[in-house]
């Protein structure tokens, strides 16, 4: 039995096993992409048995996964494993009426996820990020505070000169996430500041807090996670020491 687990444990680990996972699933995008066009009905066929190709390889490739690990257990319990797993069974799913195929397609689609969980790189990436959400949640927050609050002065202010970007909370919020990025924002600031000609102080300020400050932060955090937590971490660190 041990033999038989070590077999598959050594072809899971082969570098040449993870060329060819790599390789068929950058297949399947290319698929995905083909089979956005209209394609002549003689070729249906092959990009067909092309696609169940892949299917099937990717089955196989689950099975031998799952086998190397010796247990269901240990496999089920690393997060991306589940996620390939759900993946591939996914794919599996029968898709046979015409209103169905944007829901093919879009499975499709999801199996060039699962080159996340082929190349470590991608899974640190996103595990650092991952590891971002606490403090950039409270960045998000305190961001989305101060939007509500320029969103609710530019209501009361801008509202009746230009509805239609200002007329309730809801728009003046999207208009504060377009000028945010930068989209278009001297524009709209243009059809208000005619009658208030001190309204670049409104939208200077916005820019300034939210978009250089605040978003520079978040870049910042995901920064200081990717390259191990050292900035922000040891800094707090020397503040606890220097209390003691």
């Amino acid at each position: 039995m041990n033999r038989f687990v070590n077999f598959f444990l050594r072809i899971r680990n082969s570098k040449l096993f993870s060329g060819i996972v790599i390789s068929v699933i950058l297949a399947s995008a290319v698929y995905a992409g083909v089979t956005s066009y209209d394609i002549p009905p003689q070729y249906t066929f092959y990009i067909d048995i092309f696609n169940y190709g892949i299917t099937v390889f990717f089955v196989i490739e689950i099975i031998i996964r799952m086998i190397s690990e010796r247990s269901l257990i240990k496999f089920f319990s690393d997060g991306w494993n589940i996620f390939d797993f759900l993946i591939v069974t996914i794919s599996l799913v029968p898709i046979n009426n015409v209103e169905s195929v944007f829901v093919a397609r879009l499975l499709r689609i999801i199996r060039v996820l699962r080159i996340i969980t082929v190349v470590p790189a991608f899974r640190h990436i996103i595990d650092s990020l991952a590891k971002t959400i606490p403090r950039v949640g409270f960045i998000a927050l305190l961001m989305f505070i101060f939007m509500y609050v320029w969103g609710a002065i530019g209501t009361m202010f801008f509202g009746p000169i230009d509805p239609a970007h200002w007329g309730n909370i809801g728009l003046a919020l999207i208009t504060l996430v377009q000028i945010a990025t930068y989209d278009d924002w001297a524009a709209i600031m243009g059809e208000v500041i005619e009658v208030y000609p001190f309204a670049w102080v409104f939208f200077v300020s916005f820019i300034i807090i939210n978009a250089v400050i605040l978003l520079n932060m978040v870049i910042g955090v995901i920064v200081d996670v990717m390259m191990g937590g050292s900035g922000i971490d040891n800094l707090v660190n020397s503040e606890e020491d220097s209390k003691d």
